[in-house]
């Protein structure tokens, strides 16, 4: 078997008589770089096609990436970076366990 590219028209009717390219290397190893974006065609000879050995490929261009959505100023964890905010709890804190030892 082989791996042929070929034009539209020949890819639709299976015709192998003059391909684009030969990419049979042998032994099963046939690699066909796919880094250009546009229609691809592929066929196998020798009969093979009208078997349906064969294969049309669109390479496309990948999307963009997702942008990031933005960062809030006003985060919930933002409260911690007030100045007043340690010296409260800690205050809070020590006046309940003054409280608890009381009782």
């Amino acid at each position: 078997m082989n791996v042929l590219e070929v034009n539209k028209t020949d890819y639709e009717s299976c015709n192998a008589d003059h391909p684009l390219k030969n990419w049979t290397r042998g032994a099963g190893r046939d690699v066909v770089p796919l880094n250009v974006t546009r229609h691809y065609y592929f066929i196998s000879g020798k009969g093979f096609c009208y078997g349906g050995m064969k294969l049309a490929v669109r390479v496309e261009n990948p999307p963009p990436p997702p942008r990031a959505s933005p960062v809030k100023s006003d985060a919930p964890l933002s409260i911690l970076n007030r100045p007043y905010l340690l010296p409260a709890v800690f205050a809070i804190g020590a006046m309940w366990d003054a409280f608890v030892h009381l009782w």
